[in-house]
């Protein structure tokens, strides 16, 4: 009882000092803009909205506050370039659990820090009972106030708008969750809007006999057999996140962009879009053929890693498998083509993101592997994960794995359901 008696008194006391003794220097005018379009955004009145948050964004850049509301009213108005830009801008802020601002208030030398409670609370004496009311009978306009959590002293604080600036420079780890979303959303929607580019190239290859495996890995990899296969041609490229969304009608990719490769695929989607096309998946022996691009080297360049021939986990890199010495000049995913091509004229073999293959996965398969055009092991259920085997082989590495996993022989396997990151395909025919 004691503490609440303390509380009233103290906001109270504050109320009183803040609307009669600081006479206001004009810090009202971005938090009225802003609200004014949450009103506007509420009545449905869009144009109306976006109007007074790119005035309060004028008078504050950088203010998040006003950059994500203003980039909801360009996203509903299909203004998406405009709305990447803003949220792009969020997404590149400070990250903070808390709702946290900047406050300066009139007559106090120094801002503090403080937790945004509520933007705009009116006290029961915001000015409807003052002595103008009894004079000419108009009733004074409510006086609009910030509730906030001064984060020094522990006080709660009321403050009116008009004595008060408050800065909005760290996000909230929820907007930012929301923010992403957005970002999703929009990307998605450029992406669409990008279009195709017309057929997909496809490289012709000739087939022959190779030396598949290696002896220097992992006991998947081994024996080093030999395998000959028919003339059959692979995409040049990555399927492409433009050619994914406009075959299957969405993009679970996480790092968005029209030329990016499709990634967070899983196998099925995967199958399911190289069939729609009027092609398969390459076979496992049919992948690393095209890989190797007729070496016998543990990469298509050598035996010797090559940060600039491929897309891998570097210095840019988040994972703790970064190599901190090195850097392919991409944090996460590149364009497809960004690096150049193999012997075979196939660019990505190694490295950006893994690729499906159609073959299901078994540590042992190369010790009985047929020597021509095999097709990978036998399944007699393969019904997920109700016995019979349950994952499917990818290969080639990714940006977010290390330099081993980028050599011709390296191969995984994963389960066909599964968004798996980093994890993208392209198609044979």
């Amino acid at each position: 009882m004691g503490r609440s008696f303390l509380f009233f008194r103290n906001t109270f006391v504050l109320f009183v000092f803040s609307t009669f003794l600081l006479p206001g220097l004009g810090f009202t005018s971005v938090v009225n803009e802003t609200l004014e379009g949450d009103a506007k955004l509420v009545l449905g009145k869009i144009e109306e909205a976006e109007k007074h948050y790119a005035n309060a964004l004028k008078m504050d850049p950088g203010n998040w506050r006003v950059m994500r509301s203003l980039a909801e009213v360009k996203f509903k108005l299909e203004k998406y370039k405009e709305t990447k830009e803003l949220v792009d801008g969020v997404l590149g802020m400070e990250v903070i659990k808390r709702n946290t601002v900047m406050v300066k208030v009139e007559g106090y030398p120094e801002p503090f820090e403080a937790e945004i409670v509520d933007e705009k609370v009116v006290t029961p004496d915001g000015g409807s009972n003052n002595m103008r009311n009894y004079v000419d009978g108009k009733v004074a306009k409510p006086i609009p106030h910030y509730r906030l959590f001064n984060l020094k002293t522990g006080k709660m604080l009321l403050i009116p708008h008009q004595s008060a600036k408050i800065k909005y420079e760290k996000v909230p780890s929820r907007v930012y969750a929301y923010v992403q979303d957005l970002h999703a959303k929009v990307e998605n929607k450029l992406i669409s809007m990008a279009g195709t580019k017309g057929p997909v190239e496809m490289v012709e290859l000739k087939g022959g006999c190779f030396k598949m495996g290696s002896e220097k890995a992992a006991l998947s990899e081994r024996p080093v057999h030999e395998v000959c296969l028919k003339p059959f041609k692979m995409d040049k490229f990555e399927v492409s996140q433009r050619a994914f969304q406009a075959g299957m009608g969405h993009n679970p990719s996480m790092f968005k962009g029209a030329d990016r490769p499709a990634e967070m695929i899983t196998w099925d989607e995967a199958d399911e879009y190289c069939k729609k096309s009027d092609k398969r998946l390459p076979t496992e022996a049919e992948w690393e053929y095209a890989a190797r691009g007729g070496t016998n080297t543990e990469y298509y360049w050598g035996n010797n890693f090559d940060a600039s021939k491929t897309n891998f986990c570097d210095s840019q890199c988040i994972l703790n498998i970064r190599n901190k010495n090195l850097s392919d000049g991409f944090p996460n995913t590149a364009p497809v083509g960004s690096f150049s091509a193999n012997p075979f004229g196939l660019h990505d073999m190694a490295g950006n993101v893994n690729e499906w293959v159609s073959d299901w996965f078994e540590i042992r398969y190369y010790r009985n592997s047929p020597k021509d055009n095999p097709l990978g092991p036998v399944r007699t259920n393969p019904s997920k994960r109700k016995g019979g085997g349950t994952q499917k082989i990818y290969r080639g590495g990714s940006w977010r794995s290390d330099a081993n996993s980028q050599r011709s022989a390296w191969r995984k396997g994963f389960e066909t359901d599964y968004r798996l990151e980093g994890t993208g395909f392209r198609c044979a025919l």
